[in-house]
């Protein structure tokens, strides 16, 4: 089995850390490799997955000119993957901000997309008719313990989180990240461990955000009208416990010409770490050509 890992340089010079997994007819690409890489391997069994850090994330190179931060560069840069490895075809699997990213590739190259998984993706517009900040808050806020924040929040006013920066990464993904899940108990499983990355510490991923991608920008797109040309199969994956809407992800399988929808119970934006069961077997009979018998 394929296990090896290099880089790959785009047009305006940034490298791009790739990470190569598995043997099988068909591929299968799937962006932000520091965050999935060790807890999809179960996909790689008769597959080949290609795992990749987009830009200023993971491994690979930060990218100077915040203009290059977004959709559009995101996209280019997915391209950029294909290119190199020499695919005519290659079926995609994108998680939350990037489930947005493949299904945007996926209408600017129909040609180049056989199947698609869409895992908790992002709202394909904002602000939404289903958008609710007040429950999204509550629910927030009851998944968290308040004298963790409480903690973190000190821990930041006196610069700690800058003097010890993988610590604290470490800290605030224990606190923070139950927020999205149904199942707070199934971080113990994560295999990935992104904080070992500097360009996934807090203050570099703060401003990788917040600088790069201004508020008004990440908080004012619409996509709908892009994805008329998605020809691939789409398979949707929703945590019924989610912070993002059920109604965000009936509105993709609405606007996309052949998409269903996977919801499962009693998870969050973690599925395969909440729900491995229903998951891997689901995303696996998807990827092998059939739709899962609880896809509608």
């Amino acid at each position: 089995m394929q296990d090896n890992e290099g880089y790959v340089s785009t047009d305006d010079k940034v490298r791009l850390y790739y990470h190569l997994l598995g043997d099988g007819p068909v591929t299968t690409v799937i962006p932000a490799a520091c965050l999935l890489l060790e807890d999809l391997r179960p996909l790689a069994k008769d597959r080949r997955l290609i795992f990749y850090d987009p830009r200023g994330r993971g491994q690979s190179d930060r990218d100077p000119d915040p203009k290059h931060i977004w959709t559009d560069y995101e996209v280019r840069d997915l391209e950029t993957v294909r290119q190199h490895f020499g695919l005519e075809r290659m079926a995609l699997l994108g998680r939350s901000y990037l489930g947005g990213i493949v299904a945007l590739y996926a209408g600017q190259y129909p040609e180049r997309v056989s199947r698609m998984v869409m895992m908790c993706p992002l709202s394909p517009r904002s602000p939404a008719p289903y958008d609710d900040p007040e429950a999204t808050q509550h629910k927030e806020q009851a998944r968290i313990d308040p004298v963790a924040a409480a903690s973190l929040r000190e821990i930041m006013a006196s610069g700690r989180h800058i003097e010890e920066p993988e610590w604290f990464c470490r800290e605030f993904q224990r606190v923070i990240v139950p927020r999205w899940m149904g199942r707070p108990d199934a971080l113990a499983r994560m295999k990935s461990d992104p904080c070992a990355y500097p360009n996934e510490w807090w203050h570099n991923l703060h401003q990788h955000h917040e600088i790069h991608v201004p508020l008004e920008t990440r908080s004012n797109y619409d996509w709908r009208d892009r994805m008329s040309q998605v020809t691939a199969s789409t398979l949707v994956v929703h945590g019924m416990e989610d912070l993002v809407p059920l109604e965000s992800s009936r509105e993709w399988v609405d606007i996309l010409p052949q998409a269903r929808l996977l919801a499962i119970e009693g998870v969050g934006h973690f599925p395969h770490l909440e729900a491995p069961e229903t998951f891997f077997p689901s995303v696996e009979r998807f990827l092998d050509g059939k739709w899962p018998e609880e896809a509608i």
